[in-house]
Formats: structure tokens, sequence, C-alpha cells
């Protein structure tokens, strides 16, 4: 006896989800995306480049009305999620960092390294003629290394090259691209297919929600799923940015790596990063700048939250300074960066370093309290959104949504607490604990 399993998102979780779902024959899987398809042949110029400012420009391929408040004091801005087939790992920098073996440890997840054996994202690590003069001189310092990216023979591979291109030829999957779901139907707290935006309903078994952390939860609230902690604990890593204007020698093109490189600092427990930026995109305005981004990749506060409006919009709230260990945390991040950017590797590639768009320099930050005071008013994200359905609250061990039946969530909304990485690849792990826990004959 075949069932039926409908997938929400395709992104870094639902293409591994929909592969994994759909190598047992007893299986009908449908995968849906609001976005636009990803196939052989038609991968649009920008996904396939270098630069995920160019992947971003791609029309379709991020939310342009998704806004989110940062911070307090902060007016909430876009939040440049990826959208359609391949979801963010098509626009992303194409980071490709692990996490921390002992931070899934403490969450009791025992089988990581079977899960991470099945991952099937390429990485490979950026040429030495890809390190922009930004890249060289974080080098220059011992701490730094050259990162590895999701690539294969210097081009990106996404989660849909990965993990559906090779099986779409399997009679029981099928891929549906443009394809937005208004809610999931649920009779007697019981998932039994979704409704799309255009009224039409498909009929499931089973219905495993992969839209992220932002627009999952959001599905399930529109849905009337009344689990507690939907929505709650929403995190991101805080991030503050420099703007480089570079001496003319040490310009880079335009269409070249953003990023190759980073620099990884502990502080205490906490775990800082610094990432930089060679070019900052293809506009003419933008020509000659580079930047450095300095982040906490250990916050704390689970302050932030995703609800949604009276139209069913994601309504983002992140309160990412919202306790003090992340302020400090933020603080000792500047401090890393401002100190590498005054060294001499940086005096010989900047002409100029500013902490606004008004022209400010470096110069402005003269003591903790004037580097708080900055952060405070500047911090933005990663674009790193998890644990808005946190295991252990919204979902079990078995990603399945408390008090419903055949509903689960399967992404970065899950994780118990943002990764101290860049969450791609853990994500595509995640997925595959999905797949492990799915295994069972029908």
């Amino acid at each position: 006896m075949s069932e039926s399993w409908i997938v929400v998102g395709a992104g870094s979780a639902g293409c591994v989800v929909a592969n994994r779902l759909s190598a047992q024959p007893g299986r009908r899987v449908t995968l849906v995306d609001c976005g636009p398809a990803l196939l052989p042949g038609g991968v649009p110029a920008g996904v396939a480049g270098s630069s995920f400012f160019a992947a971003l420009q791609e029309p379709g391929r991020m939310f342009p009305d998704l806004l989110a408040t940062r911070a307090t004091g902060i007016p909430a801005t876009v939040y440049q999620r990826g959208r359609g087939i391949g979801g963010s790992s098509a626009v992303n920098a194409m980071v490709a960092l692990p996490g921390s073996e002992s931070l899934y440890r403490g969450w009791g997840w025992s089988d990581c390294a079977e899960a991470w054996s099945r991952v099937q994202i390429p990485a490979e690590l950026a040429a030495t003629s890809e390190l922009g003069a930004v890249d060289q001189a974080l080098l220059c310092d011992d701490r730094a290394e050259p990162l590895k990216l999701t690539r294969q023979n210097g081009k990106r591979v996404t989660s849909a090259e990965a993990y559906l291109w090779p099986v779409l030829d399997r009679p029981n999957l099928t891929v549906r691209s443009e394809a937005p779901v208004a809610r999931i139907c649920i009779d007697a707290r019981r998932a039994t297919g979704v409704v799309l935006d255009d009224g039409s309903e498909l009929e499931a078994d089973h219905v495993v929600v992969c839209a992220g952390a932002i627009h999952s939860p959001v599905i399930l609230l529109r849905s009337g799923v009344d689990t507690p902690g939907i929505g709650s604990g929403l995190q991101d890593h805080p991030s503050v940015v420099f703007t480089l204007r570079l001496r003319e020698e040490a310009h880079h093109a335009s269409d070249g790596l953003p990023i190759a490189s980073a620099l990884h600092a502990s502080v205490g427990s906490d775990v800082l990063q610094l990432l930089p930026m060679s070019h900052i995109g293809p506009a003419r305005e933008t020509a000659g700048l580079g930047a450095m981004m300095a982040a906490l990749m250990t916050p704390t506060s689970r302050a932030g939250s995703v609800g949604i409006s009276r139209s069913g919009t994601p309504v983002v709230n992140f309160a990412l300074l919202d306790n003090a260990h992340d302020m400090q945390g933020l603080v000792s991040a500047t401090r890393l960066a401002l100190d590498l950017l005054r060294s001499t590797a940086f005096d010989q590639i900047v002409e100029h370093i500013y902490i606004d768009d008004r022209g400010t320099t470096i110069d402005a930050l003269t003591g903790e309290s004037s580097i708080e005071a900055w952060a405070r008013t500047h911090c933005g994200d990663y674009v790193h959104a998890t644990s808005t359905c946190a295991m252990g609250t919204v979902v079990d061990e078995d990603f399945a949504v408390a008090g419903y039946q055949n509903l689960y969530v399967c992404d970065a909304s899950v994780f118990p607490t943002i990764p101290d990485a860049n969450t791609h690849l853990p994500t595509t792990m995640l997925a595959e604990r999905f797949g492990l826990r799915h295994l069972r004959d029908v």
C-alpha cells in the first residue's frame, strides 16, 4: 500500500527531504515551492556565477516584501531569504561550515556522524586566484583561513542540483514550482494536504513543512496550528559591517568571489567570526568598495519572534541584542574587527573605513561606550534565521508537530538554538537526520 507525502519548500532542507522520501517506491512525493524553477540547462547566470549579489538580483529569487526588525530602535528593512527551487542555497555566499559537534551532542543528536556521511553538497576551497585584496589582508593573520565553498570545479552547487536533479526521473516524485501554499489542510488534528494560493487543494497522507524559519511558522499559524511555541525563539547571528574604500591598486573585479576567507576567534565560550568582502556588488556606485563583517556566532537571546499580520503575512522581529551577553559578544566581535582593520596589512589596501552611510569613519569609535552605542544602532543579521519551531518544544525527535498527526517540520526552524556556523550545511545535515528517521518500510 502506497502513502503520499507533500513537502512544502524546496530549499536546503526540502530538496533533501524530497529526495530521501521518494527513494522508497512505496511513497508518492510532491515537492511544492512558491518560487521559480531550477532545472538542468536552465540555471540563471546570476545563480551559476560567483557572486551572491548577482544571484539575489535574479527575478523571483528572493522575497522583496519580507521585512524584519533586527533590534530595538532600528527600522524594519528587507530580509533577504532565498525563494524558489534551491531556496537560499541558490543565492547565499556558499560558505561551507559544519558547526560545532559539541553543540549537536549537547542537543542529544547521536546520529550526526551518519547524517553528515550522507550529505551530497560538495565543498571546495576557493582558488588562490579568487582571493581578493581584503581576503589577502585578512589572511595575514594566523587565525584566518581560506573558506570551503559549496561548489564543484569552481561552480556553485545548489541543493536542487545535488538532491533533485539526480532523481527527477523518479516516477513517484513530482516537483512543482510557482505554487505558493496558503495553508495546511487539517482534519481532526491530522494533516490531510495543502491548499495553494490559487485555491486548489493537494491531498496527502503526510505533510512536511520545509519553508524556513520565517515561512514555516507563518504557514503553521495561517493553518490554525495551535502548538505552543510556534514562531517564538527566533534567532540569527548579530553582526556589524565596516565599509572599506580600497586604494586604487587594491580594486578587485566585481564579478569575482565576494567572500572567500574567514577568521574565527573564541572569547570565553563565545565564537566570533570575521568575513571579509573584496567587493560589495556590481553597481557602479559600489566600485572600489569592500567590507568587513563581524558577527557573534553564539547568541543566547531567544526574544525574537515570527507572527502573522491580519492578512497572513510575516511579522518578524529578531530582537538581536535583547540581552547583555549578546551585546557584549557583538562588542567583542567589533573590537576584533577594529584591531584587524587598523593593522599594517589593511592599511596597505584601505584608504578609508566607514561605519555608516554618511561617511563617518572608525575614528568615531573611541571607547567601549561608543562601540556599544554604534553596534546597538547599526546591528544587522547574517540571514541565518533559526529556531522558530524548535525541536523539543514544537516538534519531537521525529520532527512531528506536537499535538498533530502526520504533520512535520524540517528546516532551520527546528534547531533548538542557532548553530555556531553559517546555517546551510547544518540544515542539510538536519534534513539528512529526517531522512534517517523516516526510512521505515511502507
